[in-house]
């Protein structure tokens, strides 16, 4: 038994057992017969089983050298550290479809282990196999893992340099990837809820796997952030590239399914905007998966061209289609009835999910308008981060205002204490932001200041308002805690409110300054003195690394490096950054002597609360936790819920 033979051998599996699973999922729906769902949930754990000997074999092809596969050849080493050979399955494209692959069986053998009705479950199945065999038709048939090269070399080239030089790639791609597959669950709720006609509970049975597959996206994407800060060199953690555009959309319309969700399980509206949602979140994993992987556009995300484009592009057209028609077919039975008042908590949260829903259009119209005029007017453009960021800024103020008031305006119709709370907050807002401007601040800086105030505020509102609840209820005020829906997206949307903040100062009030230093010379800039000491080099093996030796009095002595590998025609920075709360100080080697290490050129970019974003994220990622985590024995016998 061989790498290839297991791998190919165990794919063949995944395939069958899905299309077989398909099958039996549809006879067990049109057929009303109980065996046939037994039959398809039989075919669940076996299709995983060969989806993970098939990730497994390429993992043992990685581990044993075995350069006769194509995959390995391409993208492995012997010089390869453990970890990079760990990870390498998800360095280039066919790897990452098995990966992909295995994520679906899993998130399918979870989904199949939930109680449901047998017409709406043998539909769910029918769905979650369908994807199953896209992606392992495409894995047989036209990007395989483990084809075979008739002449295997003696050593490949190593994975990309910028997949081996941060350790943070063993972890963002794997995140987003377990965010992406998750929404496939909802969405195949959805497309039950919508041939079965049953609109209503589907929304509560997928509030755990929506929130999951958020949760996973939201920190792939703060990962991927922190993996552009520190490898790139440019001291940014966000540059509007297409694919990380491409991956944004689906976490925008997530955000808004959430959001609208919640009016559905409280008041029985907005069905309508949740199948949409729902469906255009799913629907967009499989485009941003379209963009990064059929070379249609340069990034430092996207693989090289190969076959899979149009397959992924005709499964986008289908899964979007198939949702969107449906819905089309039931829209007179999903429509919403009942008016609420606009000044409410409904209005709040459907207005909010048209500001992310609008976000969200705004990012495809931005990244595909290139891409249109190239094909059709045969023209180079480009839509770059300034247009982005000046749709985004009053975007985004408008969700962070919304966030603030929309928790605590009531249902249907507001009262007139919301309105005693309603001015206190915009006293908030108006003096955070007049404090900002007589500090000297931007309007945009003092903006955020005003709305980061502003949103505090509103979070101390509703978590005394718990509170207190419970003291003239008599129950112990710690009681509030267990509340974990409430706590939880308390502690999200003030971990929101942080990262806009972050990111306002951060854009704003960016240092960045360049010399060429001589040994011995030093130079003050940005409140650090540094004195260059000369430059080191290390043969690490897979790559030669030079560093440069600076002595700072503030952080001691600092090494920003140069990465030389050998599959690159440049070097690839590898900057020092010293993170506190109030500056990030981003030290640069740019260039150096090379003949005697005499001088080099250093760049130091000092950015505002950067660091603060990063806590941002991990608040976002523990509140999420926090609601997921299941209610313990003792809080069930006090009848305590975690909505």
């Amino acid at each position: 038994m061989t790498p290839a033979l297991l791998g190919n051998l165990s794919v063949s599996l995944a395939l069958a057992f899905s299309l077989l699973g398909l099958a039996l999922a549809l006879l067990a729906y049109l057929q009303g017969d109980g065996r046939f769902l037994r039959g398809a949930r039989a075919l669940v754990l076996p299709a995983f089983l060969a989806a993970l000997a098939a990730f497994l074999a390429l993992e043992w092809a990685l581990l044993a050298h075995d350069f006769s596969l194509a995959y390995v050849a391409r993208n492995h080493s012997t010089k390869d550290p453990l970890w990079v050979t760990l990870v390498t399955p998800w360095a280039a494209l066919e790897g990452s479809i098995l990966l992909w692959g295995l994520l679906q069986t899993l998130y399918t053998l979870l989904a199949s282990r939930k109680p449901l009705d047998p017409w709406r479950a043998s539909l769910v199945l029918a769905v979650l196999y369908g994807i199953q065999v896209f992606f392992f038709g495409v894995m047989a048939t036209i990007a395989s893992p483990f084809q075979t090269l008739p002449n295997p070399p003696q050593d490949g080239v190593g994975p990309n340099p910028l997949l081996q030089n941060h350790w943070m790639m063993a972890v963002h791609p794997v995140l987003m990837y377990l965010g992406f597959v998750g929404l496939s669950v909802p969405y195949a709720y959805a497309v039950a809820a919508m041939v079965a006609r049953r609109y209503q509970t589907w929304v509560e049975e997928t509030r755990w796997w929506t929130l999951i597959a958020w949760g996973f996206l939201t920190a792939g994407k703060v990962a991927g952030m922190w993996w552009s800060y520190e490898v790139l060199g440019w001291g940014g953690y966000w540059a509007w590239d297409p694919v990380e555009n491409a991956s944004f959309v689906p976490w925008l319309l997530a955000t808004a399914f959430l959001h609208t969700a919640l009016v559905q399980q409280t008041r029985g509206a907005f069905k309508a905007w949740n199948f949409a949602f729902v469906t255009l979140a799913f629907a967009a994993t499989v485009l941003g998966t379209f963009l990064t992987r059929s070379g249609v556009i340069q990034s430092v995300h996207a693989f090289a061209e190969g076959p899979v484009g149009p397959a992924f592009l005709g499964f986008f057209l289908l899964a979007t289609g198939l949702g969107l028609g449906l819905l089309s077919r039931v829209s007179r039975e999903v429509r919403d009835t009942a008016l609420f008042h606009p000044f409410s908590r409904e209005g709040a949260l459907l207005l909010g999910a048209f500001f992310f829903a609008g976000w969200a259009l705004v990012v495809v119209l931005g990244t595909f308008y290139p891409l249109l005029v190239e094909a059709f007017a045969k023209a180079k453009v480009s839509v770059g981060a300034p247009f982005f960021n000046q749709v985004s800024a009053p975007l985004g103020a408008g969700i962070l205002l919304l966030m603030g008031v929309g928790p605590l305006l009531p249902w249907r119709r507001p009262r007139k204490e919301v309105f005693r709370n309603l001015y206190l907050l915009l006293s908030v807002l108006a003096l955070g932001t007049l404090l900002g401007l007589l500090r000297g601040y931007t309007l945009g800086a003092s903006l955020a200041v005003g709305l980061f105030l502003y949103n505090a505020a509103a979070i101390y509102l509703l978590a005394r308002e718990g509170v207190l609840a419970r003291v003239r209820a008599g129950l112990s005020p710690w009681g509030f805690l267990a509340n974990r829906r409430r706590v939880g997206s308390l502690v999200v949307h003030f971990a929101v409110a942080l990262m806009g903040l972050g990111i306002a100062f951060s854009q704003t009030y960016r240092l960045e300054s360049e010399k060429t230093l001589y040994r011995g010379e030093a130079w003050e800039v940005g409140g650090v003195r540094l004195t260059f000491q000369g430059v080191r080099a290390l043969d690490e093996g897979r790559r030669f690394a030079v560093e440069a030796l600076l002595g700072t009095g503030r952080f001691g002595e600092v090494r920003p490096r140069l990465h030389f590998y050998p599959q690159m025609n440049s070097p690839l920075p590898a900057p020092k950054v010293i993170y506190t709360p109030g500056n990030d100080y981003y030290f640069l080697l740019m260039d150096f002597d090379r003949e005697k290490g005499e001088w080099a050129s250093i760049r130091l970019i000092v950015t505002p609360l950067v660091f603060w974003m990063w806590v941002a994220g991990a608040l976002m990622a523990l509140g999420t936790l926090y609601i997921l985590w299941p209610v313990g024995r003792a809080e069930e016998a006090r009848g305590v819920s975690p909505a």
